[in-house]
């Protein structure tokens, strides 16, 4: 059982603060004194600290009985649950917490944000709705979430989320009661979700560093002028049907050309071997044979007035073949017009990292059980969850620091 003694209250402390130690139990104290330093109550730590290591340690479905059973405080469960679903601590401080942690790993890292479906077999758990997921290619009855992952090289771990409620949740006043849908919240696009978890990466780290998503699957024309609404760096996947304008007056002698993304390339046999990793620990694959860019724009968009308005500047289309017999395999949007081609494949492996992840590690913390029917309590769940799933990706990252883990 492990020693939650020594959680006492503490100032704000940074990473270059906490010891590099050996043992697992004092890795994750001086981890969860970072995390938890908004809560004022002791108690509050411990059910965290509890909580977290629950996620880590329990087999199986990650159920509160499950996680104060691994913990070995099963008298506590009642505890927990209240803790997680009818308390009033709030997510976002932890989630700040989180990612300031883990930007002060200090290596090369950009944000990802991932739309994902929880399968949920019953229709009370807040949000169910039956919609498209990513994940399985399919209509499903589940949970339409996004979320908001740190990815570098060495970790990568989810810090921010936000749960898509469709209207029949919003529009129902006795739902959104048992569910605890607070007041103010209204209804919100798949792009306004994104553009929140956006937000969120502007106000808590290096706001150059790039966000990265995959827009394939949804209403992508108003998704991708949210996403390139500004001018922080942004690189999305993109269908090959998506509509594009060429505006590369090199190539064609004129711009102003629409079509679909894939028609719009011709593929440079330049960028043959180009190594590209899926993560850390995995071998390199030799993937592209080609690639080709052009300059795009989106386009036009039909505002309330019906009136048409230039979604976005200039942009880079980046195409990808492994078979030039074929239409281009990826194709990508971005607004980081000074990286090279090369550059920019070499980042696009994040986002495979974040996918393989969410249904790897994802599924060994739990970040699909929550059990509890609150839009609260699904937060907090996330949150702790996120939490653990840091904990877990910092032990392989870096075994002999938190050696004991075992997540």
């Amino acid at each position: 059982m492990a020693d939650y003694s020594s959680l006492k209250p503490v100032a704000h402390p940074t990473r270059a603060t906490i010891p590099v130690v050996a043992r697992y139990e004092q890795t994750v104290t001086d981890l969860c004194a970072a995390l938890f330093a908004e809560f004022r109550r002791y108690d509050q730590r411990i059910r965290a600290r509890q909580y977290m290591d629950g996620l880590l340690r329990a087999q199986g479905r990650k159920s509160i009985a499950n996680i104060a059973a691994a913990v070995g405080v099963p008298g506590d469960e009642q505890r927990l649950h209240h803790f997680v679903s009818s308390s009033h601590w709030a997510w976002s401080p932890v989630r700040r917490a989180l990612a300031a942690f883990l930007e002060e790993e200090g290596v090369p890292a950009v944000w990802v944000v991932l739309p994902v479906s929880i399968p949920k077999t019953g229709e009370h758990s807040v949000g169910v709705s039956r919609h498209f997921s990513p994940d399985s290619g399919q209509v499903v009855n589940g949970q339409r979430a996004y979320g908001m992952w740190y990815a570098s090289e060495r970790v990568c771990a989810p810090v921010s989320w936000r749960l898509h409620l469709p209207d029949a949740w919003l529009d129902n006043r006795s739902r959104r009661i048992k569910a605890e849908v607070p007041n103010e919240l209204s209804a919100a696009t798949p792009e306004d979700c994104v553009a929140g978890l956006r937000d969120d990466a502007r106000l808590w780290g290096d706001p150059a560093r790039p966000v990265m998503t995959d827009a394939r699957g949804v209403g992508e024309d108003r998704y991708l002028a949210c996403l390139f609404d500004g001018s922080s760096p942004v690189v999305a996947r993109i269908s090959g049907h998506t509509r594009l304008t060429l505006d590369d007056r090199t190539r064609t002698g004129q711009g102003g050309y629409g079509a679909p993304a894939r028609n719009l390339l011709v593929p440079e046999r330049r960028l043959r071997c180009v190594i590209r990793r899926a993560g850390p620990h995995e071998p390199a694959q030799l993937r592209p044979l080609a690639t080709a860019t052009a300059t795009v724009r989106l386009p036009p968009l039909k505002g309330a007035d019906g009136t048409a308005r230039q979604a976005s500047g200039p942009l880079n289309l980046l195409g990808v073949w492994h078979d030039m017999r074929r239409p281009p395999a990826e194709l990508w949007l971005t607004n980081m017009d000074k990286s090279p081609a090369t550059a920019l494949l070499r980042t696009t492996r994040f986002i495979q990292m974040v996918s393989s992840g969410w249904r790897t590690r994802g599924e060994a913390v739990g970040l699909r059980d929550y059990e509890g029917r609150s839009f609260p309590g699904w937060h907090r769940h996330m949150t702790l969850a996120s939490c653990a799933y840091a904990l877990s990706s910092l032990k392989d990252a870096d075994p002999d620091r938190c050696s004991g883990l075992s997540a």
